[in-house]
């Protein structure tokens, strides 16, 4: 079986929209009763769609024989068919992916992917407050066209997954995070060994943190203001400065779709 390092760059989507461009996910619901189940979504910002009048979406498709290696989904009005969280001050939503993924297997092909789940949730208690972590996106919209490929950045935590910051369901990473990175899942990913309260830890870790949305930036003034992590499209003002922070929606948020999709 292939490590998760190697698959984890098949887990996000490109989502293009006529005002932007940011950063979407896959992620599965496991069913209860059968782990081996699962309802699949596509999961990024609220403000990514928001907005937008029609979204393009680009799945990879697993090597076949008719050489076709992408699968192009458009949907009109995206904002009336993303799913979003009733919490106005979490920014996510989900796209429901079952229609797709019968689409595509309809017409003879396969989807490439790799899924982030409920069970990568699990366990975020036993984290220290300082962690390594990764983000796989699409800054400023950048990615490998061709083979139709993310980015992957490496910081860390730059406060506690544990303790809400500022009250809410958020931390902050330090980590550059520019436009297009909107969506973008946050995540420890350890294989071999890893550093734990008092010592090391033989093995390997994956913990699923969190969805990055916004990030403070540095007013010419010198005050201190935290906006959405715009997409792609939309510039940050020349006098204003990026502090190479982000803030992250915490996983566990997402858990709160299960009851909106009918599920357990």
């Amino acid at each position: 079986m292939q490590s998760i390092s190697n698959n984890v760059n098949k887990s996000t989507i490109r989502v293009v929209c006529d005002n932007g461009i940011g950063t979407g996910f896959y992620f599965a619901f496991k069913d209860k009763d059968d782990p081996n189940k699962g309802l699949p979504v596509l999961v990024t910002n609220k403000h990514v769609i928001d907005g937008a009048k029609k979204t393009v979406l680009r799945f990879n498709l697993k090597n076949n024989d008719k050489g076709v290696k992408f699968h192009d989904v458009t949907i009109e009005n995206p904002e009336q068919v993303f799913v979003r969280h009733p919490n106005p001050e979490v920014d996510l939503c989900v796209l429901p992916l079952m229609g797709i993924f019968d689409n595509v297997e309809k017409n003879g092909f396969e989807l490439d992917y790799f899924f982030f789940d409920d069970s990568h949730i699990a366990g975020l208690s036993s984290l220290t407050p300082i962690e390594e972590v990764y983000m796989t996106g699409y800054p400023n919209g950048l990615w490998d066209e061709v083979n139709n490929k993310p980015i992957t950045r490496k910081g860390i935590t730059a406060s506690d997954v544990k303790l809400k910051w500022n009250g809410k369901p958020q931390f902050m990473i330090d980590m550059a995070c520019f436009g297009g990175s909107s969506g973008s899942p946050v995540y420890i990913m350890n294989e071999g060994t890893y550093a734990v309260s008092g010592g090391i830890a033989l093995g390997n870790r994956f913990k699923f943190l969190g969805v990055l949305f916004a990030g403070p930036i540095l007013q010419v003034d010198g005050s201190v203001e935290v906006i959405e992590v715009p997409t792609a499209t939309v510039s940050v003002s020349k006098t204003n400065v990026m502090m190479n922070l982000g803030i992250v929606v915490t996983s566990t948020e997402l858990l709160v779709f299960r009851g909106l999709l009918g599920l357990k």
